[in-house]
Protein backbone atom coordinates (compact mmCIF):
# COMPACT_ATOMS: atom_id res chain seq x y z
CA UNK A 1 0.00 0.00 0.00
CA UNK A 2 2.99 2.50 0.70
CA UNK A 3 4.35 2.07 -2.86
CA UNK A 4 0.97 2.12 -4.63
CA UNK A 5 0.68 5.64 -2.38
CA UNK A 6 3.84 6.77 -2.91
CA UNK A 7 3.98 5.86 -6.90
CA UNK A 8 0.83 7.81 -7.18
CA UNK A 9 1.93 10.90 -5.68
CA UNK A 10 5.09 10.88 -7.86
CA UNK A 11 2.98 10.14 -11.59
CA UNK A 12 1.43 14.23 -11.32
CA UNK A 13 5.21 15.68 -10.97
CA UNK A 14 6.31 13.01 -13.28
CA UNK A 15 3.58 14.69 -16.18
CA UNK A 16 4.30 18.19 -15.20
CA UNK A 17 7.98 17.08 -15.59
CA UNK A 18 7.70 15.86 -19.25
CA UNK A 19 5.69 19.10 -19.78
CA UNK A 20 8.59 21.44 -17.95
CA UNK A 21 5.80 23.33 -16.45
CA UNK A 22 6.59 25.57 -13.85
CA UNK A 23 3.96 24.19 -12.05
CA UNK A 24 5.78 21.70 -10.75
CA UNK A 25 6.93 23.83 -8.15
CA UNK A 26 3.28 24.05 -6.70
CA UNK A 27 2.80 21.07 -7.00
CA UNK A 28 6.13 20.02 -4.84
CA UNK A 29 4.64 22.74 -2.05
CA UNK A 30 1.62 20.14 -2.07
CA UNK A 31 3.96 17.15 -1.50
CA UNK A 32 5.98 18.63 0.86
CA UNK A 33 3.25 19.68 3.47
CA UNK A 34 0.67 16.89 2.87
CA UNK A 35 3.48 13.80 2.48
CA UNK A 36 3.55 12.67 5.86
CA UNK A 37 -0.02 13.29 6.79
CA UNK A 38 -0.65 10.71 3.94
CA UNK A 39 1.68 8.22 5.27
CA UNK A 40 0.14 8.24 8.51
CA UNK A 41 -3.31 7.56 6.93
CA UNK A 42 -2.23 4.74 4.70
CA UNK A 43 0.32 3.10 7.81
CA UNK A 44 -2.87 3.24 10.16
CA UNK A 45 -4.98 1.72 7.48
CA UNK A 46 -2.76 -1.07 6.64
CA UNK A 47 -2.67 -1.79 11.00
CA UNK A 48 1.15 -1.23 10.88
CA UNK A 49 3.86 1.63 10.93
CA UNK A 50 6.61 1.76 8.54
CA UNK A 51 9.69 3.40 10.45
CA UNK A 52 10.79 3.44 6.20
CA UNK A 53 7.51 4.26 4.51
CA UNK A 54 8.84 5.42 0.28
CA UNK A 55 5.75 7.81 0.96
CA UNK A 56 8.22 10.05 2.95
CA UNK A 57 10.74 10.24 -0.18
CA UNK A 58 7.99 11.59 -2.02
CA UNK A 59 9.32 15.16 -1.67
CA UNK A 60 12.75 14.51 -2.40
CA UNK A 61 11.76 12.15 -5.52
CA UNK A 62 9.76 15.34 -7.00
CA UNK A 63 12.35 17.69 -5.59
CA UNK A 64 15.18 15.45 -8.43
CA UNK A 65 12.32 16.26 -11.12
CA UNK A 66 12.67 19.56 -10.73
CA UNK A 67 16.39 19.49 -10.58
CA UNK A 68 16.63 17.52 -13.79
CA UNK A 69 14.20 20.45 -15.13
CA UNK A 70 16.94 23.34 -13.84
CA UNK A 71 20.40 21.46 -14.77
CA UNK A 72 20.09 21.34 -18.65
CA UNK A 73 20.44 25.31 -18.76
CA UNK A 74 22.92 25.55 -15.74
CA UNK A 75 25.24 26.38 -18.31
CA UNK A 76 23.45 29.17 -19.82
CA UNK A 77 23.31 31.09 -17.23
CA UNK A 78 25.65 33.93 -16.18
CA UNK A 79 28.73 33.67 -14.95
CA UNK A 80 28.15 34.67 -11.26
CA UNK A 81 25.33 32.13 -10.87
CA UNK A 82 27.24 29.66 -12.36
CA UNK A 83 29.61 30.42 -9.91
CA UNK A 84 27.36 30.05 -7.22
CA UNK A 85 25.85 26.71 -8.14
CA UNK A 86 29.35 25.41 -8.35
CA UNK A 87 30.09 26.64 -5.01
CA UNK A 88 26.79 24.67 -4.13
CA UNK A 89 28.08 22.03 -5.87
CA UNK A 90 31.43 21.71 -4.42
CA UNK A 91 30.01 21.53 -1.15
CA UNK A 92 27.48 19.08 -1.52
CA UNK A 93 30.38 17.04 -3.67
CA UNK A 94 32.70 17.05 -0.35
CA UNK A 95 29.84 16.23 2.05
CA UNK A 96 28.76 13.34 -0.43
CA UNK A 97 32.42 11.99 -0.83
CA UNK A 98 32.64 11.99 3.61
CA UNK A 99 29.14 10.67 4.35
CA UNK A 100 29.71 7.76 1.79
CA UNK A 101 32.58 6.57 3.59
CA UNK A 102 31.43 7.32 6.98
CA UNK A 103 27.02 7.35 7.06
CA UNK A 104 26.70 4.91 4.00
CA UNK A 105 22.85 5.09 2.26
CA UNK A 106 22.26 7.93 4.96
CA UNK A 107 24.67 10.71 3.09
CA UNK A 108 22.27 9.56 -0.42
CA UNK A 109 18.94 10.84 1.65
CA UNK A 110 20.81 13.67 2.86
CA UNK A 111 21.81 14.96 -0.18
CA UNK A 112 18.48 14.71 -1.84
CA UNK A 113 17.57 16.76 0.98
CA UNK A 114 20.10 20.07 0.22
CA UNK A 115 19.62 19.16 -4.09
CA UNK A 116 15.73 19.95 -3.27
CA UNK A 117 15.98 23.88 -2.19
CA UNK A 118 19.20 24.37 -4.79
CA UNK A 119 17.12 22.91 -7.51
CA UNK A 120 13.72 25.36 -6.23
CA UNK A 121 16.52 28.22 -6.28
CA UNK A 122 17.66 26.86 -9.80
CA UNK A 123 13.92 26.96 -11.00
CA UNK A 124 13.44 30.15 -9.53
CA UNK A 125 16.23 31.79 -11.79
CA UNK A 126 15.24 30.19 -14.69
CA UNK A 127 11.67 32.01 -14.25
CA UNK A 128 13.75 34.84 -15.61
CA UNK A 129 11.59 37.24 -13.18
CA UNK A 130 8.59 36.95 -14.50
CA UNK A 131 6.79 38.00 -10.69
CA UNK A 132 3.65 36.17 -12.04
CA UNK A 133 4.63 33.35 -11.58
CA UNK A 134 6.42 34.10 -8.47
CA UNK A 135 3.19 35.46 -7.39
CA UNK A 136 1.63 32.37 -7.89
CA UNK A 137 4.08 30.19 -6.20
CA UNK A 138 3.94 32.20 -2.79
CA UNK A 139 -0.06 31.79 -3.05
CA UNK A 140 0.15 28.28 -3.34
CA UNK A 141 2.55 28.31 0.15
CA UNK A 142 0.37 30.30 1.33
CA UNK A 143 -3.34 28.37 0.55
CA UNK A 144 -0.98 25.18 1.68
CA UNK A 145 -0.23 26.76 4.93
CA UNK A 146 -3.77 27.59 5.79
CA UNK A 147 -5.03 23.71 4.52
CA UNK A 148 -2.39 22.31 7.70
CA UNK A 149 -3.54 25.06 9.63
CA UNK A 150 -7.39 24.45 9.51
CA UNK A 151 -6.19 20.63 9.68
CA UNK A 152 -4.01 21.69 12.70
CA UNK A 153 -7.23 22.87 14.41
CA UNK A 154 -8.89 19.18 13.75
CA UNK A 155 -5.94 17.61 14.58
CA UNK A 156 -6.11 20.00 18.28
CA UNK A 157 -9.88 19.39 19.21
CA UNK A 158 -10.29 15.38 17.85
CA UNK A 159 -6.99 13.65 18.05
CA UNK A 160 -7.41 11.89 14.58
CA UNK A 161 -7.12 8.12 15.26
CA UNK A 162 -3.89 7.73 12.37
CA UNK A 163 -2.62 10.78 14.02
CA UNK A 164 -2.44 9.33 17.22
CA UNK A 165 -1.56 5.76 16.20
CA UNK A 166 1.63 7.36 14.71
CA UNK A 167 2.56 9.57 18.05
CA UNK A 168 2.45 6.04 20.05
CA UNK A 169 4.39 4.30 17.41
CA UNK A 170 7.43 6.78 17.40
CA UNK A 171 7.11 7.16 21.03
CA UNK A 172 6.72 10.78 21.23
CA UNK A 173 3.43 11.29 23.60
CA UNK A 174 5.01 12.93 26.15
CA UNK A 175 6.63 14.97 23.64
CA UNK A 176 3.78 16.01 21.97
CA UNK A 177 1.57 16.00 25.09
CA UNK A 178 -1.27 13.92 25.96
CA UNK A 179 -3.46 11.77 23.35
CA UNK A 180 -6.56 14.21 24.34
CA UNK A 181 -8.46 16.74 22.54
CA UNK A 182 -6.88 20.12 23.45
CA UNK A 183 -4.16 18.49 25.38
CA UNK A 184 -1.61 17.79 22.18
CA UNK A 185 0.67 19.74 20.79
CA UNK A 186 -0.28 20.42 17.19
CA UNK A 187 1.78 19.13 14.43
CA UNK A 188 -0.56 18.76 11.80
CA UNK A 189 0.53 16.86 8.58
CA UNK A 190 4.28 17.86 9.32
CA UNK A 191 6.72 14.96 10.67
CA UNK A 192 6.62 16.85 14.07
CA UNK A 193 5.74 20.57 15.49
CA UNK A 194 9.50 22.18 15.09
CA UNK A 195 8.91 21.40 10.99
CA UNK A 196 5.53 22.54 11.39
CA UNK A 197 6.12 25.46 13.24
CA UNK A 198 9.01 26.70 10.65
CA UNK A 199 7.17 25.81 7.29
CA UNK A 200 4.21 28.26 8.35
CA UNK A 201 6.49 30.97 9.96
CA UNK A 202 7.99 31.40 6.58
CA UNK A 203 5.05 31.47 4.56
CA UNK A 204 3.40 33.41 6.90
CA UNK A 205 5.97 36.40 6.48
CA UNK A 206 5.20 37.70 2.95
CA UNK A 207 1.65 37.64 3.36
CA UNK A 208 2.22 39.91 6.45
CA UNK A 209 4.52 42.42 4.77
CA UNK A 210 2.47 42.44 1.60
CA UNK A 211 -1.17 42.34 0.44
CA UNK A 212 -0.13 40.81 -3.12
CA UNK A 213 0.72 37.77 -1.78
CA UNK A 214 -2.32 37.22 1.00
CA UNK A 215 -5.41 34.51 -0.44
CA UNK A 216 -8.19 36.11 -0.84
CA UNK A 217 -9.43 35.95 2.67
CA UNK A 218 -6.36 38.35 3.66
CA UNK A 219 -6.03 38.91 7.32
CA UNK A 220 -7.71 36.03 8.02
CA UNK A 221 -5.77 33.23 6.58
CA UNK A 222 -3.10 35.28 8.35
CA UNK A 223 -4.36 34.89 12.04
CA UNK A 224 -5.41 31.46 11.16
CA UNK A 225 -1.82 30.17 10.69
CA UNK A 226 -0.80 32.15 13.34
CA UNK A 227 -3.25 30.69 15.62
CA UNK A 228 -1.53 27.51 15.01
CA UNK A 229 1.78 28.45 15.30
CA UNK A 230 0.51 29.17 19.10
CA UNK A 231 -0.46 25.26 19.06
CA UNK A 232 3.29 24.07 18.03
CA UNK A 233 4.71 26.08 20.97
CA UNK A 234 7.77 26.92 18.14
CA UNK A 235 9.09 29.81 19.87
CA UNK A 236 11.35 30.33 17.04
CA UNK A 237 8.63 30.30 15.00
CA UNK A 238 7.29 33.40 16.63
CA UNK A 239 11.09 35.03 16.16
CA UNK A 240 10.77 34.53 12.81
CA UNK A 241 7.99 36.51 11.64
CA UNK A 242 8.77 39.35 14.06
CA UNK A 243 12.68 39.60 12.85
CA UNK A 244 11.23 39.37 9.43
CA UNK A 245 8.31 41.87 10.05
CA UNK A 246 10.97 44.69 11.54
CA UNK A 247 13.77 43.93 9.00
CA UNK A 248 11.76 44.39 5.79
CA UNK A 249 10.90 47.95 6.28
CA UNK A 250 14.16 48.44 8.06
CA UNK A 251 16.25 47.53 5.36
CA UNK A 252 14.00 48.77 2.19
CA UNK A 253 13.74 52.26 3.44
CA UNK A 254 10.30 52.00 5.43
CA UNK A 255 9.15 50.26 2.92
CA UNK A 256 4.98 49.52 3.77
CA UNK A 257 5.87 50.14 7.56
CA UNK A 258 1.88 51.34 8.30
CA UNK A 259 0.10 48.46 6.90
CA UNK A 260 3.01 45.76 8.40
CA UNK A 261 2.13 47.33 12.01
CA UNK A 262 -1.11 47.80 11.77
CA UNK A 263 -0.91 44.50 10.67
CA UNK A 264 0.48 43.36 13.75
CA UNK A 265 -1.83 45.17 15.92
CA UNK A 266 -4.74 43.42 14.52
CA UNK A 267 -2.96 39.98 15.11
CA UNK A 268 -1.82 41.04 18.93
CA UNK A 269 -5.55 41.92 19.61
CA UNK A 270 -7.11 39.00 18.01
CA UNK A 271 -4.59 36.58 19.74
CA UNK A 272 -5.12 38.19 22.67
CA UNK A 273 -9.38 37.92 21.64
CA UNK A 274 -8.12 34.07 21.04
CA UNK A 275 -6.03 33.15 23.73
CA UNK A 276 -8.41 33.58 26.41
CA UNK A 277 -11.05 31.35 24.43
CA UNK A 278 -8.66 28.30 23.92
CA UNK A 279 -8.41 25.54 26.65
CA UNK A 280 -4.34 25.53 26.91
CA UNK A 281 -4.16 29.38 27.09
CA UNK A 282 -2.64 29.38 30.24
CA UNK A 283 0.44 26.94 28.94
CA UNK A 284 0.52 28.97 25.76
CA UNK A 285 0.89 32.35 27.70
CA UNK A 286 3.60 30.81 29.92
CA UNK A 287 5.70 29.87 27.04
CA UNK A 288 4.99 33.09 24.94
CA UNK A 289 6.23 34.89 28.46
CA UNK A 290 9.68 33.41 28.18
CA UNK A 291 10.70 34.97 25.03
CA UNK A 292 11.28 37.56 27.57
CA UNK A 293 13.64 35.97 29.57
CA UNK A 294 15.14 33.57 27.06
CA UNK A 295 18.50 33.37 27.80
CA UNK A 296 17.03 32.04 31.51
CA UNK A 297 15.65 29.17 29.68
CA UNK A 298 16.33 25.31 30.07
CA UNK A 299 16.08 24.98 25.98
CA UNK A 300 18.33 28.24 25.45
CA UNK A 301 20.70 26.82 27.93
CA UNK A 302 20.55 23.71 26.47
CA UNK A 303 21.67 25.29 22.74
CA UNK A 304 24.46 27.13 24.46
CA UNK A 305 26.07 23.74 25.28
CA UNK A 306 24.97 22.26 22.05
CA UNK A 307 26.92 25.33 20.25
CA UNK A 308 30.38 24.85 22.41
CA UNK A 309 29.69 21.16 22.00
CA UNK A 310 29.72 21.88 18.46
CA UNK A 311 32.24 23.73 18.35
CA UNK A 312 34.62 21.24 20.23
CA UNK A 313 33.51 18.62 17.61
CA UNK A 314 34.49 21.24 14.43
CA UNK A 315 37.68 22.01 15.22
CA UNK A 316 38.43 18.08 15.86
CA UNK A 317 37.10 17.06 12.97
CA UNK A 318 37.91 19.50 9.90
CA UNK A 319 36.58 16.90 7.01
CA UNK A 320 33.60 17.02 8.95
CA UNK A 321 31.16 13.60 9.17
CA UNK A 322 29.75 13.67 6.32
CA UNK A 323 26.32 14.28 4.46
CA UNK A 324 23.84 12.18 6.24
CA UNK A 325 25.79 12.70 10.08
CA UNK A 326 22.68 14.56 11.46
CA UNK A 327 18.46 14.61 11.35
CA UNK A 328 16.56 12.80 9.90
CA UNK A 329 18.77 11.29 7.47
CA UNK A 330 20.65 9.69 10.33
CA UNK A 331 17.85 6.99 10.80
CA UNK A 332 18.21 5.39 7.14
CA UNK A 333 21.82 4.44 8.88
CA UNK A 334 21.29 3.29 12.19
CA UNK A 335 18.10 1.56 11.41
CA UNK A 336 16.22 3.29 14.55
CA UNK A 337 13.77 5.91 15.05
CA UNK A 338 16.14 8.04 16.42
CA UNK A 339 19.38 8.72 14.86
CA UNK A 340 22.68 7.76 17.18
CA UNK A 341 25.10 10.37 15.06
CA UNK A 342 25.77 13.85 16.19
CA UNK A 343 23.00 15.67 15.93
CA UNK A 344 23.67 19.38 16.15
CA UNK A 345 20.58 21.57 17.48
CA UNK A 346 22.40 24.78 15.88
CA UNK A 347 22.10 24.85 11.97
CA UNK A 348 25.48 26.56 11.82
CA UNK A 349 27.19 23.64 13.52
CA UNK A 350 25.16 21.38 11.67
CA UNK A 351 26.05 22.40 8.49
CA UNK A 352 29.94 22.28 9.23
CA UNK A 353 29.31 18.95 10.39
CA UNK A 354 27.79 18.22 7.53
CA UNK A 355 30.02 19.84 4.72
CA UNK A 356 33.53 20.25 7.09
CA UNK A 357 35.41 23.66 6.70
CA UNK A 358 35.79 22.68 3.03
CA UNK A 359 32.57 22.34 2.18
CA UNK A 360 30.42 24.44 4.81
CA UNK A 361 33.15 27.51 3.57
CA UNK A 362 31.45 26.75 0.18
CA UNK A 363 28.32 26.70 1.47
CA UNK A 364 28.36 30.05 3.06
CA UNK A 365 30.74 31.60 0.47
CA UNK A 366 27.66 30.82 -1.97
CA UNK A 367 25.24 32.95 0.00
CA UNK A 368 27.44 35.81 0.33
CA UNK A 369 27.62 35.73 -3.22
CA UNK A 370 24.04 35.96 -3.40
CA UNK A 371 23.58 38.86 -1.35
CA UNK A 372 26.31 40.62 -3.12
CA UNK A 373 24.48 39.89 -6.64
CA UNK A 374 20.70 41.32 -5.05
CA UNK A 375 23.03 44.32 -3.89
CA UNK A 376 24.15 44.82 -7.09
CA UNK A 377 20.94 44.54 -8.47
CA UNK A 378 19.72 46.62 -6.22
CA UNK A 379 21.99 49.40 -7.34
CA UNK A 380 21.26 49.35 -10.65
CA UNK A 381 17.66 50.90 -9.50
CA UNK A 382 15.82 47.25 -8.86
CA UNK A 383 13.64 47.87 -6.38
CA UNK A 384 11.00 44.70 -6.62
CA UNK A 385 9.09 43.53 -4.04
CA UNK A 386 10.28 40.11 -4.03
CA UNK A 387 14.30 41.69 -3.83
CA UNK A 388 13.11 43.54 -0.41
CA UNK A 389 11.64 40.17 0.61
CA UNK A 390 14.92 38.15 0.04
CA UNK A 391 17.00 41.20 2.15
CA UNK A 392 14.37 40.25 5.11
CA UNK A 393 14.44 36.64 4.71
CA UNK A 394 18.32 36.40 4.29
CA UNK A 395 18.95 38.65 8.14
CA UNK A 396 16.38 36.14 9.19
CA UNK A 397 17.79 33.12 8.18
CA UNK A 398 20.81 33.87 9.46
CA UNK A 399 19.15 34.48 12.71
CA UNK A 400 17.46 31.22 13.02
CA UNK A 401 19.87 29.18 11.40
CA UNK A 402 21.19 29.48 15.32
CA UNK A 403 18.07 27.77 16.06
CA UNK A 404 18.55 24.93 13.41
CA UNK A 405 19.15 23.98 10.22
CA UNK A 406 16.17 25.41 8.00
CA UNK A 407 17.68 25.24 4.64
CA UNK A 408 16.63 21.11 4.56
CA UNK A 409 13.58 21.95 5.88
CA UNK A 410 9.90 22.94 4.01
CA UNK A 411 10.09 26.36 5.15
CA UNK A 412 13.57 26.67 2.61
CA UNK A 413 11.09 26.33 -0.27
CA UNK A 414 10.12 29.82 0.62
CA UNK A 415 13.21 31.59 0.66
CA UNK A 416 15.00 30.17 -2.43
CA UNK A 417 11.88 31.10 -4.28
CA UNK A 418 12.79 34.90 -3.57
CA UNK A 419 16.51 34.03 -3.54
CA UNK A 420 16.10 32.94 -7.36
CA UNK A 421 14.18 36.01 -8.02
CA UNK A 422 16.66 38.42 -6.32
CA UNK A 423 19.40 37.42 -7.69
CA UNK A 424 18.26 37.45 -11.30
CA UNK A 425 15.40 39.50 -12.00
CA UNK A 426 16.10 39.78 -15.45
CA UNK A 427 13.00 41.66 -16.46
CA UNK A 428 13.01 43.90 -13.51
CA UNK A 429 16.58 44.89 -14.75
CA UNK A 430 15.32 45.19 -18.28
CA UNK A 431 12.81 47.71 -17.19
CA UNK A 432 15.23 49.78 -14.59
CA UNK A 433 17.57 50.13 -17.64
CA UNK A 434 15.00 51.04 -19.70
CA UNK A 435 14.12 54.16 -17.07
CA UNK A 436 17.86 54.88 -16.76
CA UNK A 437 18.31 55.27 -20.83
CA UNK A 438 14.62 57.62 -20.66
CA UNK A 439 16.19 59.68 -18.16
CA UNK A 440 19.94 60.45 -19.69
CA UNK A 441 17.61 61.49 -22.53
CA UNK A 442 15.20 64.00 -20.81
CA UNK A 443 17.95 65.47 -19.06
CA UNK A 444 19.85 65.77 -22.52
CA UNK A 445 17.11 67.66 -23.74
CA UNK A 446 15.84 64.66 -26.24
CA UNK A 447 12.51 62.69 -26.62
CA UNK A 448 12.29 59.07 -26.36
CA UNK A 449 10.54 57.66 -29.11
CA UNK A 450 7.06 56.82 -29.48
Amino acid sequence: MDWIAAFLIVVPAGFLFLNRSSYIIDYLVWVTVLNRGIRRYVDWLAGGFNAFSPISLTPLVVSGLVFLMFYPSLGRLPAYLQRIFQLFAVALAFGLAVGLIRNQLAAIYSLAEYLGPIAILGCAVMAGGNEKILDRWVKTIGWAAVAVSAYGWYQYYTIPPWDAFWVRSVGMEGYLGKLKSTEMVVFSTMSERGVLGGFLAFAVIPMIVSRRWRNITGWTSVVLILSIILLTFVRTALISIGLAAVMFPVLNRGKNTFQIVLLLCVVAMAANFGLNRIPTSDKIGKRLQTLGTVTQDGSFQGRIGIAAYGLGVALKNPLGMGLGSSGLAGRVNTGTLESGAAIGDNGYFSLIFSFGWIGSFCFFYAFYLMWKAMNRFEKMGVKSESLMMFKAFMVTGAVTLLAGDWIASPGAIVFFIFAGFAIYPRKAVAAARDRQADGALRAGGGVPCA
